[in-house]
């Protein structure tokens, strides 16, 4: 899963004061336009750390297929006080189950199924990148529910 480049006017939010290490709730801001687009999903990165992120109606959805799904709720407000957004900041368990190949790209990974067992989200961290893994199943439930910023890349089980 990872956020889809082809959204035009995503919310961007002001990271520089946000604390991804933090556990207790927070306010990000933003500047609310009219023609901004409220994506399910994103990724904040800040030095090889990473927080996935994602809407109050998303994360609904996650609770039921995560074993143990953590997450702290942030604020995103509009910085002329025009209005306010929930979403929640993901913490989400790392596994060790990729597949190394030389030459390996993103878009190739290749996991060992025998090392996910039952697991519908997860992390991967690949080349000082992390990625958000979910299962089919749960990826076919998150496009019933027509959401917006979010991409889907297959892996390869084995």
């Amino acid at each position: 899963m990872k956020s889809d480049g082809r959204i035009r006017n995503p919310l961007r939010i002001d990271t520089s004061a946000i604390d991804l290490d933090t556990t207790e709730a927070f306010v990000a801001y933003a500047d609310f336009q009219p023609n901004t687009t409220f994506v399910d999903y994103f990724m904040i990165k800040k030095l090889f750390q990473y927080s996935f992120c994602v809407s109050d109606s998303l994360k609904e959805m996650l609770d039921i297929y995560a074993d143990r799904l953590t997450a702290v709720p942030f604020f995103i407000t509009d910085r002329a006080q025009k209005g306010q957004k929930v979403y929640w900041k993901l913490h989400i368990e790392l596994q060790d189950c990729l597949e190394k190949k030389p030459y390996m790209r993103y878009d190739e990974l290749t996991l060992h199924k025998d090392k996910i067992p039952n697991k519908h989200i997860f992390r991967v961290a690949f080349q000082k990148q992390e990625y958000l893994i979910v299962s089919l199943n749960l990826a076919e439930n998150i496009l019933r529910k027509n959401p917006s910023g979010i991409q889907f890349i297959p892996v390869t089980i084995q």
